[in-house]
């Protein structure tokens, strides 16, 4: 594009360069944005505090910055959420989306006063109300706005309410359930009224445009930087060392970790005859996974600032998650460490990489630790399937893909939208 556009980002999080998978997300969208446009950044924090002002990396690509507070006097809604389950809950929108009221909206709108804007990007579907004001104005007027649908809400709520549901939690279940049909109306709702609709995956694109034939659906994948470093030098003589990478108040991570700690570990153990942890990594550690320490051979760190030193120590970073949605930014950032991975094939979905070539993919507990258990015993594929993966994230999940596919999504609706009559 030959001039610079303003565009206005709305995200829940403050976007970031590592940490969060949700706020990774959005800190390589904003960085691909500001590659043509001039940004400014509002955040509102319905999915994590802001914590003051943008970090210098995240600044540099913003234009302008300001913040919501939802605990201001004008904005009624709650600052917590509810627990799962909770009574109370609107049986018209996602618990998420229960912020968009209408006073929170209108001073969404005005948070940077007086500016125009070219473009409106908005960062997750329940963030979708607050384009309103935008979607509203007639369409040869009104900015092109573009909604960055990361996730296929009501599947991922479908998938949840099934692990609830074996886990024995019925009113979790029930919750989930809820919440997948208000994500469906949304959906059907607000896809047809965004001039662009951005997937992480061609198997979302797939899967929205058979409930929701009207969607401009675009695939701009998840994206990770690729460290300067080559593969890691691991240390000789100590143990096999399984590492996990997540946010661990996301329940399908909880349920992975406890699997992978009580189903998995000891049967990796059975087929290597060796000492073997589990390192477990991320913030948002609950009762379930302190618990956890407990077990032989499993460290529970919390977030951590070193992730290149975990994948050092790593022998292998597992994804052993059995719901979920999207694409899985973890497994791309441990591919990119040149770390071997093992994952279910939930944990894979999204990202067009095959069993033996780029990582291992096994579903069960027996499986998935004979997987495992195959890292140490074939080191030499092993060592060449690392390097296929490591290079097949940087072809497809680097910056510059990221960016590549955005700017061909950007060119392709602005040219549609040009040949539109007035």
């Amino acid at each position: 594009m030959s001039a610079r556009r303003r565009l206005l980002y709305i995200s829940p999080i403050m976007p970031a360069l590592g940490g969060n998978g949700l706020a990774m997300r959005g800190g390589m969208m904003l960085e691909a944005l500001a590659a043509d446009c001039d940004v400014w950044l509002l955040v509102i924090p319905v999915a994590g505090s802001v914590g003051g002002l943008p970090p210098a990396p995240i600044a540099r690509w913003c234009a302008g910055f300001t913040s919501l507070p939802l605990d201001a006097p004008w904005a009624p809604a709650p600052r917590r959420l509810p627990g799962r389950g909770s009574a109370g809950e609107s049986p018209l929108r996602p618990v998420l989306a229960r912020f968009a009221t209408p006073t929170v909206v209108q001073a969404a709108r005005r948070a940077f006063g007086s500016h125009t804007f070219d473009e409106v990007h908005v960062f997750r579907l329940y963030m979708a109300p607050f384009a309103d004001p935008y979607l509203s104005v007639a369409a040869r007027r009104r900015p092109i706005c573009a909604l960055d649908l990361d996730d296929y809400e009501s599947r991922t709520r479908e998938r949840l309410a099934a692990l609830h549901a074996a886990a024995g939690d019925g009113r979790s279940a029930l919750h989930e359930i809820a919440e997948a049909t208000r994500y469906r109306a949304m959906e059907g709702h607000y896809l047809p009224m965004f001039e662009r609709v951005y997937v992480c995956s061609g198997k979302d694109r797939a899967a929205i445009a058979r409930s929701c034939a009207e969607a401009r659906l675009s695939v701009v994948p998840n994206g990770v930087r690729i460290p300067a470093e080559g593969p890691p030098v691991r240390r000789a003589n100590q143990p096999f060392t399984v590492l996990f990478v997540g946010n661990l108040s996301y329940y399908p991570n909880e349920d992975a970790v406890v699997f992978l700690c009580t189903e998995i570990l000891p049967r990796i153990r059975a087929a290597t005859g060796r000492s073997v942890r589990a390192l477990i990594v991320g913030s948002g550690v609950g009762a379930a996974v302190r618990a956890l320490t407990r077990r032989h051979g499993v460290m529970v760190t919390g977030p951590v600032t070193d992730l290149a030193g975990c994948y050092a120590t790593a022998d292998v970073a597992v994804v052993p998650v059995r719901a979920g949605g999207g694409s899985r930014i973890k497994l791309l950032e441990a591919l990119a460490y040149a770390c071997p991975v093992v994952s279910t094939s939930v944990g894979a979905e999204g990202i067009v990489v095959r069993h033996g070539s780029e990582l291992l993919i096994a579903d069960g507990a027996a499986d998935f630790a004979a997987a495992c258990a195959r890292v140490l015993e074939r080191p030499g594929p092993v060592r060449a399937m690392v390097r296929r993966g490591r290079d097949f994230v940087e072809r497809r999940h680097s910056p510059a893909a990221v960016l590549r596919r955005l700017r061909a999504a950007r060119r392709l609706t602005s040219d549609d939208r040009q040949a539109c009559p007035p």
